[in-house]
C-alpha cells in the first residue's frame, strides 16, 4: 500500500514551509514507526487547504509554529471561502481565530453569528490551559497558555495525568504545614536549592551566592517584571546587561582555531524586547495555573530565549521553583545528565534551522530571522522530567532535609548542655561530622583547639545518635 502524509506533514510539503516536521508524522498506509501514526484509508482528507487543515485541528497534536508558517504562505482567500462555506464548524472557528491571533490580520469575513455556541481555542481534556477569554468575533474561547508572541504548549499526556492524580504538591503542603519548624524548613530548602543551583554552573557559592539568595527570598512570592529580572541579573553577575542583552548569544565549545560551534543559538538580541514583552503576557496568563505546566513552558521559555548574556541558567531554576512551587535544583543535579538532555531537545531545532556566520570578533551572527522557533514549542517532555524530579523531592528528598533539621537541634542541644560552646562553633562542629558520617576528621580537629579529644568523642556520639534516622534515610542499606 502506498503511503501518504496527511495534516501538518502534507502543508508542510505543500507549501514548502521551513519549519520542522510534526511528531509525531500523520500518514495513511506504510510501515509503523515511533515517530508516525499510521491511519486507516477512511481518514485520508481531500488533498486541499481545507482538507489537511481540519484533519491536522482534529486528529493532531496543535502545532502554533506549522500553523504560523502556513498562514503567512497560503492564500488567504482559501481559509475565507472555507469559512465561509461552513461558518458553524467548530474547526473552522478555531482556524479562523489562530490565523488572526497568530498573524494579526483580519480575513474578510464577517463575525461569527451570535446564535453560535463557543467553542474552545485548546481541547482542556488534552491540554494545560489559562482562563478563558471569549473572542465574539469568532465564538472561541481563548484559553491558550500564553499570547501570540509567545505560547509553548504542555499536553496532559498519561504520565503527566498520573503525577497529577499524586497530588504530590498537596503531599508537599501537608508535611510542611505539620513540621514544628516550618519557618526555619522554608529557609533552609530555600538556600540549599540557591547553593544547588550555582553548583549545577560548576560556580563557588561564594558573595555573589549570598546575595542571590536574598534576592530569590525577596521575589520568591511576587510577580516578575523585566526591573525584577534585570535586578537578578546584577545580583548574579559581576557584569551585568542593564536590560536585555544586546549582542548575539551562544553556549557550545569552539574548534582549535576559535571559532564557534556551538550547541544552542540564542534569540536575535533585536528580537528580545518583542520575545520577553509576550513571555511577560505569557507570565501573567499562567502564574496561579497549574504548576508544573506553568514552570516548565515559562522557565525552559526563558532558557530558550537566553535574553542575558549570563545569569540565564540560575533564573530559569528560580522560575522553575516559583511557578512550580517546590525547589528542585538537587534533583536537577543528580540527573544532570537528564536535565541537559531535556535543554537540548529544545536546542536542537532551533539550531538546526538557524544560519549564521562568524563575526569578527569570533562570535556567532545570526543572518536568518528565527523569532519564531523561539515564540512557539512543546515542552511536554520537559514537563514529565520535572514532574519526575518534583516526585523524588517530595517522596524522598523532603523527609530527609526535614529530619535533618530535627536532628542537628538535638544534636546540638546536647552538645550545648554538655559543653556550652559557642554557636558558630557548635554548628561548624555538628556540620563537619555530619559530612563525614558522624565524626569529625582528623585534618578537622585543629579546628577546635579548645576540644579535648574527650570533648569530640563525645560530641560525635551524640551526633551519630542523633542522626542515626537521617542516615538511614541517606542509605537505607546501612
Amino acid at each position: 500500500m502506498s503511503v501518504h502524509y496527511c495534516g501538518y506533514a502534507w502543508l508542510k510539503q505543500t507549501y514548502h514551509l521551513d519549519i520542522d516536521s510534526p511528531k509525531p508524522v500523520s500518514k495513511i498506509g506504510g510501515a509503523r514507526h515511533p515517530d508516525h501514526r499510521v491511519f486507516r484509508p477512511e481518514y485520508r482528507p481531500e488533498d486541499t487547504l481545507a482538507g489537511h487543515l481540519l484533519f491536522a485541528l482534529k486528529h493532531e497534536n496543535l502545532n502554533l509554529g506549522i500553523l504560523k508558517a502556513l498562514f503567512n504562505a497560503c492564500d488567504p482567500k482559501e481559509l475565507e471561502q472555507w469559512i465561509s462555506a461552513n461558518p458553524q464548524g467548530l474547526q473552522t472557528r478555531r482556524a479562523w481565530f489562530f490565523y488572526e491571533w497568530l498573524t494579526g490580520k483580519i480575513l474578510n469575513l464577517p463575525d461569527a453569528d451570535t446564535k453560535f455556541k463557543y467553542v474552545d481555542a485548546l481541547n482542556e481534556n488534552a491540554y494545560y490551559t489559562a482562563d478563558k477569554i471569549n473572542s465574539q468575533r469568532h465564538k472561541v474561547r481563548n484559553n491558550m497558555p500564553g499570547v501570540a508572541g509567545f505560547c509553548w504548549l504542555i499536553r496532559k499526556t498519561a504520565a503527566m495525568k498520573a503525577f497529577d492524580a499524586k497530588g504530590l504538591h498537596k503531599q508537599m503542603h501537608d508535611v510542611y504545614s505539620n513540621h514544628a519548624m516550618i519557618g526555619r524548613a522554608e529557609s533552609f530548602l530555600l538556600t540549599k536549592d540557591s547553593q544547588k543551583s550555582f553548583e549545577i554552573e560548576k560556580e563557588k557559592f561564594d558573595n555573589r551566592a549570598v546575595r542571590w539568595m536574598k534576592t530569590v527570598r525577596a521575589f520568591m512570592g511576587s510577580r516578575l517584571d523585566d526591573a525584577k529580572l534585570f535586578e537578578m541579573q546584577k545580583q548574579l553577575v559581576s557584569d551585568p546587561d542593564g536590560g536585555w542583552r544586546k549582542d548575539f548569544g551562544w553556549i557550545g565549545n569552539r574548534l582549535p582555531d576559535a571559532r564557534p560551534l556551538p550547541e544552542h543559538i540564542s534569540a536575535h538580541p533585536d528580537a528580545l524586547g518583542s520575545l520577553m514583552g509576550a513571555w511577560f503576557e505569557a507570565y501573567s496568563r499562567m502564574f496561579d495555573r497549574h504548576p508544573i505546566a506553568a514552570a516548565t513552558a515559562l522557565a525552559y521559555g526563558f532558557i530558550i530565549i537566553h535574553p542575558f548574556s549570563d545569569g540565564n541558567g540560575r533564573i530559569h531554576r528560580f522560575i522553575l521553583h516559583q511557578l512550580g512551587k517546590v525547589p528542585v535544583s538537587s534533583e536537577l543535579l543528580e540527573n544532570i545528565d537528564a536535565y541537559i538532555a531535556s535543554l537540548e531537545k529544545l536546542s536542537a531545532p532551533i539550531l538546526q534551522r538557524s544560519e549564521w556566520i562568524v563575526s569578527a570578533d569570533y562570535n556567532v551572527e545570526l543572518i536568518n530571522n528565527t523569532s519564531d522557533l523561539y515564540r512557539y514549542a512543546d515542552a511536554t517532555e520537559q514537563a514529565e522530567f520535572i514532574y519526575q524530579c518534583v516526585e523524588h523531592f517530595v517522596g524522598l528528598r523532603l523527609p530527609q532535609e526535614l529530619e535533618y533539621l530535627r536532628a542537628f537541634d538535638e544534636a546540638k542541644r546536647m552538645i550545648d548542655d554538655a559543653y556550652n560552646m559557642p554557636d558558630k562553633d557548635l554548628t561548624l562542629l555538628v556540620n563537619l561530622c555530619v559530612q563525614n558520617g558522624g565524626s569529625l576528621s582528623k585534618k578537622k580537629h585543629k579546628l577546635f583547639e579548645s576540644l579535648s579529644d574527650k570533648h569530640i568523642a563525645f560530641a560525635e556520639k551524640m551526633i551519630k545518635a542523633s542522626f542515626v534516622d537521617y542516615f538511614e534515610q541517606l542509605d537505607p542499606l546501612l
